[in-house]
């Protein structure tokens, strides 16, 4: 097994992504590897932004998704505060903290092969099958995609 030193954390803040976020963390305290996290917003959202730049009072597009952006990267800094009090280590910079706006399986492929990483974790909500057939899932399209291994960690049954 090759050690792992750079480990991509994908979140959408979901509870399935907080499970995830124990897992990455434990990971990275076992081999003292490096934490990237990155949250995407997709495509549809942004084109929602794009449509206020006709009011010329309202903010540009560019600068609503620059302060959507803002606000993910805030929310998951303040994630990793709230696990510090669960006393769970969380030692994230922002600088560590990627937040784009695309098609998320995309968005998280091209980051695994830019940064060089040796593993991504991701949660998943463990959707029933019609609906795996029917829309796809993030976490399962970059299982099959990745050319790293994908460590998929769901809620723990309650």
């Amino acid at each position: 097994m090759s050690a792992i030193q750079k480990i991509l954390y994908a979140t959408d803040l979901s509870e399935a992504a907080k499970e995830a976020m124990k897992w990455t963390k434990d990971l990275a305290e076992k081999y003292e590897a490096e934490v990237t996290i990155i949250h995407v917003i997709p495509d549809s959202v942004s084109k929602e932004l794009s449509s206020f730049g006709a009011d010329r009072t309202a903010p540009s597009a560019d600068q609503e998704r620059a302060n959507l952006i803002d606000t993910k990267k805030e929310e998951i800094f303040a994630l990793c505060q709230e696990r510090q009090k669960d006393n769970l280590d969380c030692n994230i910079d922002l600088d560590h903290i990627l937040v784009k706006t695309g098609q998320p399986v995309h968005e998280i492929l091209a980051t695994v092969e830019n940064g060089d990483f040796d593993i991504v974790v991701i949660g998943t909500r463990g959707k029933g099958l019609i609906k795996k057939l029917l829309i796809g899932s993030v976490a399962r399209q970059v299982v099959e995609l990745c050319t790293v291994p994908v460590l998929t960690v769901r809620l723990p049954a309650s």
